[in-house]
């Protein structure tokens, strides 16, 4: 755990740029370090180059105000044509006096005209010169019937959908408290808090960013710790290898001597244990009768004409091989003959039986 101290510089470089080095590894390489110390000064924690991120961070900026502005203008348009919509549906449902009735359809021309100028501009590259038919913004608001009287329409018109878009805001700011305390305020202060929904809900992404950031933070803590441990269980197990190497080992020989001789002398006492088995089987079968037995038979088999029989077959033999090697050939014809003769015998008798 000493070599895991801290390094001057390891704990900047951890949380400023996307590395995790230790102590160990920040003392055994200066010359990266100064490497990661001069990084820092132009990458984020990301690994981007600052002047890079800085480029990205104003793109991010100019396309959220695009986005707010397209956003406010998409919100008013739907406003308007569910305005409309409900128009119509009530007009389908009841009467509805004729100034009103003159009222929405003027609202309905001149929402109508606003769409057709948002798709002009048909060409593909971008070129404001090319429009659709050939017509042109000032044409088709000139075409308008109502143009004199926008003044007028919007007086009446701004009232309903700010009427309307509070009521949405106040269910929203309803729907993300929910809690009783809402229900009991009254319009007004209720309207106050939904306005203030923007920078709640900013807030709470916030925080819910850097509840995130923490938690990443926690993990990369995590994982250093693990690899940290991981580390330490390596250099444990090595010494623990090195000891059994070292010690176990050693001792091996002499366990190993002390357990061959335990199997030697073991052998030693299996042979002289046969040994003894061997020399009482010998006793039980070599009775004092069976050994005389086998000598009375020994002495009658020394006084047999087996014994005469014996020496002059030998004597047979001396005689024969001191003939020669012409001796054998006449042996072996005259046992052919023999044999030739016998056969010769053997079919006449059989002619004599056939007649």
């Amino acid at each position: 755990m000493a070599e895991e101290a801290e390094t001057p510089g390891r704990t900047f470089f951890n949380l400023n740029l996307p590395v995790h080095i230790t102590g160990r590894d920040a003392q055994k390489n200066p010359e990266f370090v100064k490497l990661l110390s001069s990084l820092s000064l132009k990458l984020t924690d990301t690994g981007a180059s600052k002047s890079l991120q800085k480029d990205v961070d104003q793109a991010k900026e100019h396309m959220r105000r695009e986005k707010t502005a397209w956003l406010q203008a998409s919100a008013l348009y739907h406003e308007l044509e569910e305005l409309l919509l409900d128009y119509n549906v009530r007009k389908q449902e009841t009467e509805v006096p004729a100034a009103e009735a003159q009222f929405y359809e003027a609202v309905q021309e001149c929402l109508t005209t606003a769409e057709i100028c948002e798709y002009l501009e048909c060409s593909p590259d971008g070129r404001k010169d090319v429009t659709l038919l050939g017509l042109t913004r000032q044409q088709l608001q000139q075409s308008n019937p109502h143009r004199k009287n926008l003044k007028s329409l919007q007086k009446k018109l701004v009232p309903l959908v700010e009427e309307r878009l509070k009521k949405k805001c106040t269910e929203v700011f309803s729907f993300h408290e929910s809690s009783s305390e809402v229900s009991t305020d009254q319009d007004e202060l209720l309207f106050a808090k939904a306005s203030q929904l923007p920078l709640v809900l900013e807030r709470e992404k916030l925080d819910l960013q850097e509840k995130k950031r923490q938690l990443l933070q926690d993990r990369a803590a995590r994982d250093r710790q693990f690899w940290q441990y991981y580390q330490i269980l390596l250099q444990t197990l090595e010494s623990l290898e090195r000891i059994v190497k070292r010690h176990r080992l050693k001792s091996q020989l002499e366990n190993n001597n002390i357990i061959s001789k335990y199997l030697t002398e073991r052998f030693d006492a299996m042979a002289l244990k046969i040994k003894v088995v061997e020399a009482q089987i010998l006793c039980d079968t070599y009775t004092e009768d069976t050994v005389a037995a086998l000598k009375q038979i020994r002495r009658h088999l020394d006084s047999t004409e087996y014994d005469i029989d014996y020496t002059q077959c030998v004597q047979k033999l001396k005689d024969y091989r001191s003939v020669g090697m012409g001796f054998d050939e006449l042996v072996q014809e005259y046992g052919q003959l023999q044999k030739a003769i016998e056969n010769k015998q053997w079919a006449v008798a059989e002619l004599q039986k056939i007649k």
